[in-house]
């Protein structure tokens, strides 16, 4: 079979595929279903082998198709992460990077408690899912990483019940390791030289709009039903536009926790953790300490730059008049003392494999000499040598597993549509430009390599 076929292996092992040499003809008579079944067992691969695939391979073995998939593991499913959940029985948006559509006409409705109220409760860590590779050897899954929760501005966290209570009467400003309750300032309509700028301890409601010069402070949460110009806002917590912002390049919005939007035009926004736009992101700079989703209505990324850390998705990148688009991924560089817990453990183990297989190899000469081989002796020296080598085989399949997990491939850039040529994606120090457009497609770096995959 070698001189006909040779075997891929993908997706940490998980995936075999059988290719078909080019240039050779192959022997039907000698390409059957049970001599080619044996040849893939001689392998190693035992397990999700799918013997129909198999067979058709054996049965039209004159197939033009060069590479077909023969067996199929399980990638493991890493756990849930620990995160706060809200109590409140409010509508808010969520501290997290799934692709759900904003209801616009529902963010400001803004939840209130009261004094001693069960205000949110944190779902702790949950264990994931073992994956096995095709040689039938367990990939294992990592717990979810777990949350420290710190007591907010007027809330406090019981360790025991795992619940995070009101310590005082407010509006509640959710962000992804604490809660604060913060009293309210209210302006109803515009903002304008009757009001001023505004500086305050808590939230913020701005129920018209804030046009261009103006200021607003907030140790809380900013929401503005209206629209936004070229005005300077800045909150510790999370700030919500629903009119849209339209900065003319100028003007400046910074939060410590999630920015959402109807829409950003030549806006220049600054979210510690997530920027949520229903419609679109034009001409603008943004970075996110989280994530940058752009996906409801047109969901389009044009012009400008953007800039995060985990994830930006959107339906469109870029434009058909190929204007010039700047994505960038921050990547967790791997810290000079960031090495994988077991590589003494790994010395160790192999430091011991070779005396043990010395010893065995010195007794066994012994016995050649003398006639006289001590079976028991060799027995258990066999034993630990298995022992070891399987102990060895865990931490090596724990560190690639590490390694993995080390790599840059976890930021990404996720297109549901068009991803059009001339936008130019940046993910740590390398640098690929689009040259032609691409449909429905993941972006990631592997191998220091930024590669495109079409999905």
């Amino acid at each position: 079979m070698d001189q006909w076929f040779n075997i891929k292996l993908l997706e940490k092992e998980t995936i075999a595929i059988l290719v078909k040499k080019s240039d050779v003809e192959i022997n039907p008579e000698e390409v059957t279903f049970d001599r080619l079944t044996t040849w893939i067992h001689s392998k190693g691969i035992k397990y999700g082998l799918q013997s129909d695939v198999i067979r058709k391979v054996a049965v039209n073995n004159d197939t033009n198709h060069s590479q077909i998939e023969i067996a199929k593991g399980r990638l493991p499913v890493h756990g849930e992460p620990a995160k706060l959940i809200p109590a409140a029985d409010a509508d808010i948006i969520k501290n997290n990077s799934e692709n759900e559509k904003v209801d616009f006409k529902r963010l400001f409705i803004i939840p209130t408690v009261s004094f001693g109220q069960l205000i949110a409760r944190k779902r702790e860590a949950t264990e994931g899912t073992p994956g096995i590779t095709v040689f039938g050897e367990p990939i294992p899954a990592k717990r979810g990483k777990d949350l420290r929760v710190k007591n907010g501005e007027n809330t406090v966290f019981n360790e025991e019940n795992l619940g995070i209570y009101a310590a005082a009467s407010g509006e509640v400003s959710y962000r992804s390791n604490c809660v604060n309750v913060y009293p309210v300032y209210r302006v109803d309509g515009d903002l304008s030289l009757k009001t001023g700028h505004i500086d305050f301890v808590g939230n913020v409601h701005v129920t018209g709009d804030v046009p261009s010069g103006f200021k607003i402070n907030a140790q809380g949460d900013v929401r503005i039903e209206g629209l936004v110009e070229a005005a300077e806002i800045v909150a510790a917590g999370n700030i919500v536009v629903g009119g849209g912002v339209l900065g003319q390049g100028k003007g400046s919005i910074r939060c410590r926790g999630n920015f959402t939007s109807l829409y950003i035009n030549q806006g220049n926004i600054m979210a510690g953790e997530n920027i949520e736009v229903a419609q679109s992101i034009l001409h603008s700079n943004c970075e996110a300490g989280k994530n940058i989703v752009c996906i409801s209505g047109k969901g389009n990324i044009a012009g400008g730059t953007c800039t995060a850390e985990n994830m930006i998705t959107a339906n469109e990148i870029g434009n058909e008049t190929y204007s010039k688009t700047l994505i960038y991924m921050k990547l967790n560089e791997k810290q000079p003392n960031q090495s994988f817990a077991g590589d003494e453990k790994i010395k160790e183990l192999q430091l011991n494999l070779e005396k043990l297989q010395q010893l065995k190899d010195a007794l066994v000469r012994q016995a050649g000499n003398s006639n006289r081989l001590d079976q028991g002796t060799v027995s258990k020296i066999d034993n630990t040598i298995n022992q070891t080598a399987a102990k060895l085989s865990e931490l090596y399949m724990e560190k690639n597993n590490f390694a993995s997990n080390e790599q840059s491939h976890s930021s990404h850039v996720i297109i549901k549509g068009t991803l059009h040529p001339n936008v130019e994606i940046s993910m740590g120090k390398y640098k690929r430009i689009v040259q032609s457009p691409f449909q429905s497609a993941k972006v990631y770096m592997e191998e220091k390599e930024i590669k495109i995959y079409s999905l």
